[in-house]
C-alpha cells in the first residue's frame, strides 16, 4: 500500500504522527510575547479534521466567537494541502480560485507555516492559531489551543465562568486525556495510515481494547 504521509511511516508500515511544532503560549500578564486581546488572534480549521473540530467546539462553548475569528478551509485537500477555497465543492482542486481567507489572503495554509518558519518542511496541519499582530502562527496543537481558550481569554468570553480544566481533578484529567490521545484519538490514525497488515492489526486491537476500557469506565461512572 502506498503511504499517504511517507515521512510519518517507517519501513515496517507503522504510522508515527508528527509532533506539533508551534507551541507558543498566550498570557494575560505579558509573561509571553503573545498577550490576550480581542480580535488579535485568528483560528484556521477544517471541518474534516477531528483535532480541529475540538477547537471549534471549545470556541463555541466559551463564547469566544466575537473575540477570535475563524476561517474554515476546503475539506478537499490536494498535493498543495489545505486550501482557502470555497468549501461548497463547486471549484475543483487544481482550478484557479479566490481566497476565502479574510485576514491574510492566503490561498493555502502552507503560506501561514512558511510565513512563520521559511524552513518548515513537514506536513501542514490544522488547527492553527494565528497572531494578526506579529503575522505568525502562535500554536498548532489543539490541546494547547483549547487550554488557552479555557481561561486566557475569559475577559472576552461570554461564558467566562465555564471551566473545562478544573484544578481539583487536574491529575485525573491529565491521566485520562493521555490515555484517550494515545489509544483512541491518535490510535485511529495509527491504524488507518498503517501500510502493512501486521501493524494495522496491532493498532486496531489497541483501539478496540481502549474502547472496551472506556465502556467499562462509563458503566460505573458517568
Amino acid at each position: 500500500m502506498k503511504a499517504q504521509f511517507p515521512a510519518e511511516q517507517n519501513e515496517s508500515g507503522e504510522f508515527h504522527r508528527q509532533k506539533d511544532v508551534f507551541r507558543e503560549w498566550i498570557s494575560t500578564d505579558g509573561s509571553t510575547p503573545y498577550v490576550a486581546a480581542a480580535d488579535r488572534y485568528y483560528l484556521y480549521v477544517s471541518l474534516a479534521c477531528p483535532w480541529a473540530s475540538r477547537t471549534i467546539i471549545f470556541r463555541k462553548l466559551k463564547g469566544l466567537e466575537d473575540a477570535i475569528g475563524m476561517t474554515i478551509v476546503d475539506p478537499i485537500r490536494d498535493e498543495k494541502g489545505w486550501a482557502f477555497r470555497d468549501p461548497s465543492g463547486k471549484i475543483p482542486p487544481g482550478a484557479p480560485f479566490e481566497s476565502t481567507d479574510p485576514v491574510n489572503g492566503f490561498q493555502f495554509l502552507s503560506e501561514a507555516y512558511s510565513a512563520t518558519d521559511p524552513d518548515y518542511d513537514e506536513r501542514v496541519t490544522v488547527p492553527v492559531l494565528w497572531d494578526k499582530k506579529t503575522h505568525r502562527i502562535v500554536n498548532n496543537c489543539e490541546d494547547d489551543i483549547c487550554r488557552m481558550f479555557n481561561n486566557v481569554f475569559n475577559d472576552f468570553a461570554r461564558n467566562r465562568d465555564l471551566d473545562f480544566f478544573p484544578k481539583e481533578i487536574e491529575a485525573d484529567h491529565a491521566k485520562l486525556s493521555s490515555f484517550l490521545h494515545d489509544n483512541v484519538n491518535n490510535g485511529v490514525y495509527t491504524a488507518g495510515f498503517a501500510t502493512r497488515q501486521r501493524p494495522y492489526e496491532i493498532a486496531c486491537r489497541r483501539v478496540f481494547e481502549a474502547l472496551d476500557q472506556l465502556e467499562e469506565r462509563l458503566s460505573k461512572n458517568r
